[in-house]
């Protein structure tokens, strides 16, 4: 097999691109996801999908700055299919007093998220045993 040009490899050399990071505290981050977060839940009722990418905006500012979701939006994920949740809208939640545990339903992947309400069992145990 006879070729006119000869094989070039690319021997690594490369460009390396540093992107100029800005540099922003943790809470100038977090104040970003929560204000993503919030517009998200504002218009989750007019228009669906661009509330969930205003929420997959969020949760990628966060999973790159590694910074922790605050704890009233953390349950507003889907744990299985990371969709953003709305009670009524794209999610049933539901209170299960026999198992003491919030059961909910996320109408995109149909599973079910179970977060437990009962006081933790050190709580208990101090009351108690003093």
């Amino acid at each position: 097999m006879a070729t006119d040009k000869p094989v070039q490899f690319n021997r690594g050399r490369r460009k390396l691109r540093r992107k100029s990071k800005q540099l922003l505290s943790q809470e100038d981050i977090r104040d970003q996801i929560v204000s993503l977060l919030e517009q998200a839940d504002k218009i989750i009722k007019t228009d669906n999908e661009q509330a969930q990418k205003l929420a997959t905006q969020a949760r990628k500012l966060q999973m790159r700055t590694r910074v922790k979701f605050p704890t009233e939006w953390k349950s507003r994920f889907c744990k299985h299919c990371k969709n953003f949740l709305h009670p009524g809208i794209n999610c049933r939640v539901r209170l299960s007093s026999s198992n003491k545990v919030v059961a909910i339903l996320c109408f995109n992947c149909n599973r079910y998220s179970r977060i437990p309400y009962y006081k933790r069992k050190e709580v208990i145990n101090e009351r108690y045993h003093k």
